[in-house]
């Protein structure tokens, strides 16, 4: 066996450790060529030999990361992406080695995160979307903060590029939030129609409901979104949209629901929509009220002429026996009980009532 001195000279130059397992804060570095390699050069093979690791710090000095026994060490903590230079060396009573070679080794980059995605969406930045989705990091249904997928923040900002992506990565076009909302529920409550046609032509489901009992056209309805409504009815033959879709929480339809949330500005006009497209003016809610009857409850002069003129019943009597003018005479709104007046005289139901001006003068109601 040959002796190997312990002079600068003689010292015995041993390979670089290897490369084992990498992830964006840690490298594994593998001694067994090191160790194969000494025991080689000291000629006894079952040599106890120690390891001594060292990494290059920022400041370009070598600072000892590792001394042992082990065949490999895992050195963590470490930043993503980034440069680490490492030597090696043994020392026992059998050998004695200079330092290895440098060996230099690169963390991964970071995982992408949900964030991630969620930035390069709302920044429209499509290239990033795609690195993002290739990479496999992120489920490309992923959610932020307010439970919002990718889609729905990607069809929130009329993307359609961005949603194509999503789509082909795996999105669901159908998937439910925290509150039940599908993507379709979060465009048509916003009034973005182009939205809308995009999801119902990737399959959409038009009926689905939310935990409060409402499909995408209840919504659309309480936001007195008209072209939205239209575009729906008038598609619904081939996206299933339906005109008489009866919400859980309260048993109202579209029309229903018109006259008792939709805002003053729009009910009339959305009312009207809907009548044109063979909306039933007799259904009933939970409470037994038919559209008429909400109109009358929430006030809205306008909503009840529109009723009476289109054929209302005002006979319809509700749970409690009474009918539409009873009732508008208890709410006491004068312009919705003119419009009774007028449609009662207009059937000569009753003599035509009289209403003073000025003191010593009557006119008739026209």
């Amino acid at each position: 066996m040959a002796t190997v001195g312990t002079s600068e000279a003689n010292l015995v130059k041993l390979p670089p450790p290897q490369t084992g397992k990498l992830s964006h804060f840690s490298i594994e570095l593998i001694f067994e060529d090191v160790l194969n390699e000494a025991r080689s050069k000291c000629g006894n093979p079952k040599a106890a030999l120690k390891v001594f690791l060292e990494c290059k710090s920022e400041n370009g000095e070598w600072e000892k990361v590792y001394s042992g026994l082990s065949k490999s060490f895992i050195h963590t903590g470490l930043q993503s992406n980034k440069s680490y230079s490492y030597r090696v060396k043994v020392d026992s009573s059998s050998i004695k080695s200079d330092w290895s070679a440098i060996t230099t080794i690169k963390t991964l980059a970071a995982p992408f995160t949900g964030d991630d995605l969620h930035q390069a969406i709302r920044r429209g930045n499509i290239e990033k979307v795609k690195e993002i989705l290739a990479s496999g990091d992120v489920h490309p249904d992923v959610q932020d903060e307010k439970d919002f997928s990718a889609l729905v923040v990607a069809g929130l900002q009329e993307k359609f590029d961005i949603m194509e992506l999503l789509v082909q990565h795996g999105a669901d076009v159908n998937r439910k939030d925290a509150s039940g909302k599908t993507p379709l529920i979060h465009a048509a409550s916003r009034d973005l129609l182009e939205t809308v046609k995009w999801l119902c032509a990737h399959g959409a489901e038009a009926k689905m409901l939310d935990k409060s009992g409402m499909a995408a056209i209840h919504h659309a309805v309480d936001g007195g979104f008209v072209k939205v409504v239209e575009w729906m009815l008038d598609n619904s033959d081939k996206y299933g949209f339906d005109i008489e879709q009866i919400e859980t929480t309260s048993g109202m339809t579209p029309l229903n629901r018109c006259s008792n949330m939709t805002p003053d500005a729009k009910a009339y006009e959305l009312a009207a929509s809907l009548q044109l497209r063979g909306a039933n003016m007799s259904s009933k809610a939970y409470n037994n009220f038919t559209p008429l009857l909400n109109a009358i409850i929430r006030r809205k002069p306008k909503l009840v002429e529109f009723f009476l003129a289109r054929g209302a019943d005002i006979y319809e009597k509700n749970e409690n026996g009474q009918t539409p003018y009873e009732i508008a005479q208890s709410v006491g709104n004068a312009q919705i009980l003119r419009a009774f007046e007028d449609k009662i005289q207009q059937l000569s139901l009753l003599p035509k009532p009289k209403r003073k001006a000025t003191p010593n003068q009557e006119v008739e109601v026209s």
